[in-house]
Parts: C-alpha cells; structure tokens; sequence
C-alpha cells in the first residue's frame, strides 16, 4: 500500500514538471502569425502589452526569432536585454544580459549601452557597487562617443546613485544637477522622466542639508505625481517627510511619512526609511513606542540582507533601551547587529570609492580641462584674462583631486607599515644603560640603570594608562627627581617627558585595537579615555604625530580586514 502511494506521488510530480515545461515551450514559441511581421509592428505591440506579462514576452520572443533567423545582431541584442527584465531568476537574468552584450559587440561595441545599463542595475540591485559602477562608467563613454544624451543622462544618474550610496552626497548632487539640466535640453523626452529626475534632486537636496531646495522640487513636481505617476508618490511623500522631520515640521513630517508608508512596495527602501523616521518621532512625544519602529526595522532589514547607512542609529537606539531596561542579553544581540552593519557600509563605501576617484572623477575633470583648453585656442588667439582664471581653477582642481588620491594611497602604505610595526614590537628593542649612554649624563651611573629599571616596570605595568600622570608623580613613584628623570628620558627615550608617555599609550592602542573588537566601537573620546587622554583631540593629534594618520581612518582599515576575513 505504502508502496503505491509513492508511485502515485512520483507520477504527479513528473506530471506537474510536464506540464510546467510544456507550459514553458507553449510561452516562448513563435505563432507563425508573427513570424512575418515587422520589427516596429512587434515592438509596438509589445509596449500596447507592457503590462501583461504573457503577451509582452509573446512579442518579445517573435522578435528575438526574427533576430535570430536573420542574424541581427543588433535586434536581437535589444531582445534579449528587454526579455532579462522577464528572467525568474537571477541566473537566467545574468545570462541574458551578457548574451545580449556579446550579440551588440560583435556588430559594434556602440550598440552595447542598453545592456551595459541594464547589467550595471543588476549589480546596483544586488548592492555590488564596485561592479555597477563599472559598467555604468562604460555606458557614460560610450553614450558620449555617440552623442546619446538619453543614455548619458541614464549613466550620470545611476553613478549619482552609488555616489550617494556611499556617502559622496555632494559630488551626487553635481551630477543631479547635470541630469536635471540635460533632460530640458532633450527634446519629446517624457514627462515622467522629468518627475523622477525632480524627486531624486530633492532626495540629493536633503542628503546635503539643504532642506528648503529639497521642498521646492518636491513641491514642483508632487501634483503631477498624485495625478499621473502614483507608483512615484513613495518616494515623493517619505522623502519631503524625512525633510520635514529636519525642518522641525514633526506633525506636517508624521502627515507625510504614514501617507507615504500606505503608498509604499513593503520591504522597499522607502518603506523602512519611513518606519525608521517614524520612530524618532515617537522617541520626541512617545518614546514607549519608538521601540516598536525600530524592531520593525531591524527586521525589515534582516529579512532583506540590506544595509541604508542613513538609519544605522537605529541600533544604537535598541542598544541604549536595553540598556536602560537592564536587558544584557538584547543589548549585545544588537551590539553585534551594529557592529555588521557598520563593517558592511564601510567595506562597500571603501570598495568602490577609490574607483569612483581613479576612474572617473579625475578623468572626467582632466577631459573638461583639455576639452576646455582646445576650445579655447580654436574660438580665440588670445586668452582673457576671466578665461585663463578659469583653466588655473580646474588646474587646480584636478592637482587638489591628484593629491588627495596620492594621500589615500600614502595613508594606506603607512597603515600597512603600521601593522608590521607593532608585529614586530618588542623584537628589536634598543638596550637601555650601555656604558656608553651612561656617560652621556652627569648623574650616577648606578642611579641611571636604577631609574631605567624602575622605567621598564612602570611601562610593564602599563602605569602610562593613567590620566593622572604627571612627570613629578612619576619621579615620586620611582624614587627621583624631575630634573634627573627629564634627562634620563630625553637621553635614552630621545623625546621629552610628554611625548614618552604620549607615545607609549600611541604604541598599546595600536595593538589592542587589532584585538579589542569592543574597543573599535568606542567613540573617540571613548577610546582616549580609556588610555589616559582627556580629550579625543588631545589623542588624535598624539595618534596622528606618532602614526602620520588619523584614528578614525585606521580603526576603519581594522574593521575592513575583519570583515574580509569573515567573508573569506
């Protein structure tokens, strides 16, 4: 009997995986209706269908056949790039896309921006930055090349995306601005095009604190949006909140934001961001119910595996009311959540930021430079003086650009050398009280080995952490004076009493940091606290004398290598 059972069940499966297949040879066969007709009468048909997924690909398909039939490469391309739109899977997406690139450049690689575009959204989508970036770059030259002002406002835009994405909001913002001009200059361009390139100006105006620019494009724009393209009104309605909420509107933001959230796709970037801010609107009126915001969040998150930098002091809120209510265990649970969090934002922003710089920022203003310069020389034999103002601008701000690359670069080197430095701490330490050094004082020569003994055990016992060390404390507690122990340490420290005690505190950071997960999370002032300074200034400029660069940027690169160690 069990036996039968278990026939029956395999037969209904093969069934269903039948008809599933069929189904799918049913979808993706030509009628011979079709197979005749033009390119234009099956484009059109399918945009009359976008809407209806069966039909359009029906369409699609009859104009991929026709592509193939007739080897053309640039058809079928096209096909393949508007049917990866239809792909059940990321697979079947990812291959139909570099299927449709390769068709393109074997005709001409000018033909290859629409899918070029379209795999740097799949990377966008799947918040590979570095990767996105990449191809959008090759549509932004190979737009150009061809004078496709479409396409290049396609580029200019989707590398504002990234930039905004980590955390480069004014440089975004310049290319907004470029989109947004383009755009009037395109003829029949649609209106709908406009909108979105108003609202993502808005959002651009409010990631760089100007909150009264941010209203006004909103403000432009929102009447058009309720009435004709309502599957923009999420981003619309949540962005002008969010800009409310900064404004100080808290009752006009909350209005905004639960408008918003009903209009908004759940799970989306809008509709967390929204419940994010909704949150800290409670936190002001009704804290009890902020809590439930924030948990939402978090889970919107974690079902979602995604990462908005701009709502990372959620868990910073969660850990403070656990915290408050003595729960422990919570407190670590999102301790641990912030800590990802934030590795994962930095590893993305450190990524594709160098890139962003090498390849495009500095070779966009090198081209606009020489661009400028040829320009000039053909309209004019002379140069006026408002113009040659101008070359010396961009001259110098290409120099600035170069120079602040070369610095990362350097700053990287010395974070390397850095780490070797405290590998290596300990091993080749200069023996203290040789003979020679002795006489280099008028002070006893048994006193001088005495002191630096007593030195060697005060830096053992890490008497250095101390906030209250002083050089007369310190002269107390190893039975001397000030006098002879400035020169003791000037002598063989080589540095003053300060800098001795500076440097040794620089020296076991340094190293505890390597190891002291927690200790990264501190803040600066946290950290110098911790190892006797009594200000993050003090400390950070001791760090950076000692190192040559800042705290902030080597706790970073720590996290940075942490979170590649984990992946790997």
């Amino acid at each position: 009997m069990r036996f039968i059972k278990i026939r029956s069940f395999i037969f209904w499966i093969l069934l269903c995986l039948y008809n599933y297949v069929y189904a799918q040879e049913e979808i993706v066969q030509t009628p011979d209706s079709l197979k005749e007709k033009s390119y234009k009468y099956l484009f059109d048909r399918f945009n009359q269908h976008i809407n209806d997924t069966l039909a359009s690909e029906l369409y699609l398909n009859a104009y991929l056949h026709k592509a193939s039939v007739t080897h053309d490469g640039v058809n079928k391309s096209l096909a393949l790039t508007l049917l990866s739109d239809y792909a059940i899977n990321d697979e079947s997406k990812l291959k139909l896309i570099e299927e449709s690139i390769i068709e393109s450049n074997r005709v001409d690689s000018s033909f290859s921006v629409s899918p070029y575009n379209a795999l740097g959204t799949y990377y966008y989508k799947r918040y590979d930055y570095d990767k996105a970036f990449q191809q959008f770059s090759k549509v932004l030259r190979l737009s150009r090349k061809n004078d496709d002002k479409v396409f290049e406002m396609y580029a200019l835009h989707n590398i504002a995306l990234i930039k905004s994405e980590v955390g480069q909001n004014k440089a975004a913002l310049a290319l907004y601005k470029k989109c947004f001009f383009l755009e009037s200059r395109i003829a029949g361009i649609n209106s709908g095009s406009v909108v979105g390139s108003s609202l993502s100006l808005s959002e651009s105006f409010r990631y760089n604190k100007q909150y009264d620019s941010a209203s006004y494009y909103y403000k432009k724009v929102i009447d058009l949006v309720r009435q004709e393209y309502t599957f923009l009104l999420e981003k619309a309605l949540i962005n002008e909140g969010i800009n409310l909420y900064y404004k100080g509107s808290d009752k006009q933001a909350e209005t905004l934001l639960i408008e918003g959230v009903s209009q908004a796709t759940i799970n989306s970037k809008y509709y967390i961001l929204a419940n994010y801010y909704l949150g800290k609107l409670s936190q002001k009126y009704q804290k009890s119910n902020a809590n439930q915001y924030f948990l939402k969040v978090d889970s919107l998150l974690t079902k979602n595996d995604i990462v908005i930098p701009e709502i990372g002091d959620v868990y910073a809120d969660l850990i403070t009311h656990y915290k408050e209510i003595n729960d422990h265990e919570k407190q670590l649970y999102f301790l641990n959540k912030l800590v990802r969090f934030n590795e994962v934002a930095a590893i993305r922003t450190i990524k594709v930021s160098d890139r962003i710089h090498a390849e495009f920022d500095t070779p966009r203003l090198l081209k606009t430079r020489d661009e400028l310069i040829k320009n000039l020389k053909v309209k004019n034999q002379y140069l006026t003086s408002e113009k040659i103002i101008l070359v010396l601008l961009l001259l110098l701000v290409v120099v600035l650009l170069s120079l602040q690359y070369l610095k990362h670069k350097k700053y990287k080197q010395r974070f390397k050398n850095i780490l070797e430095e405290v590998d290596n701490q300990g091993k080749h330490q200069k023996k203290v009280g040789d003979a020679t050094s002795i006489t280099k004082l008028t002070i006893d020569s048994q006193l001088v080995k005495d002191i630096l003994s007593r030195l060697e055990v005060f830096e053992s016992k890490k008497g250095f952490l101390k906030n209250t060390v002083t050089i007369t404390v310190l002269a107390r507690k190893l039975s001397t004076n000030t006098k002879y122990l400035s020169k003791i340490i000037n002598t063989y420290k080589g540095k003053t009493f300060i800098s001795y005690i500076n440097d040794l505190r620089i020296d076991y950071v340094l190293k505890e940091l390597q190891i002291n997960y927690t200790l990264q999370q501190y803040t600066l002032l946290g950290i110098a606290e911790e190892i006797g300074f009594n200000s993050a200034d003090s400390f950070s400029t001791a760090f950076k004398k000692k190192t040559g660069i800042s705290p902030s940027y080597y706790i970073k690169n720590l996290k940075s290598i942490k979170k590649e160690k984990v992946m790997s």
